[in-house]
């Protein structure tokens, strides 16, 4: 695993945790912009940065959908059925993000 030790790098990446996030949310994430398929890596990444190498990922599991900002040069912080298993047994009822939690109340 790789050090987080860029301070803008890690406040990227809290401000979007592993999340459940509604179908049409997932969806519009796929249209938007080419998405990037990365082989080992479940579902797609946004193509655009959110800064340096800070992504956003989307996963369907399970006819569930979840999203967040990983670090693509940083597998481990990829989003992958044992963390969705970790997430689902700790959060049995989460709310379903219908958008980025930071950028929901300008939407």
């Amino acid at each position: 695993m790789i050090a987080v030790s860029d301070p803008e790098r890690a406040a990227a990446l809290a401000r979007f945790p592993l999340s459940r996030v509604s179908e049409a949310f997932h969806d519009e994430m796929l249209g938007v912009l080419p998405p990037v398929h990365m082989r080992g890596a479940a579902g797609f990444f946004v193509s655009e940065a959110v800064t340096d190498d800070v992504h956003a990922q989307f996963v369907e599991h399970r006819s569930r959908f979840y999203g967040a900002y990983v670090a693509l040069r940083d597998p481990a912080t990829w989003i992958t059925q044992a963390a969705i298993a970790v997430f689902d047994a700790a959060h049995p009822d989460p709310p379903v993000l219908d958008w980025y939690p930071a950028e929901a109340a300008d939407r």
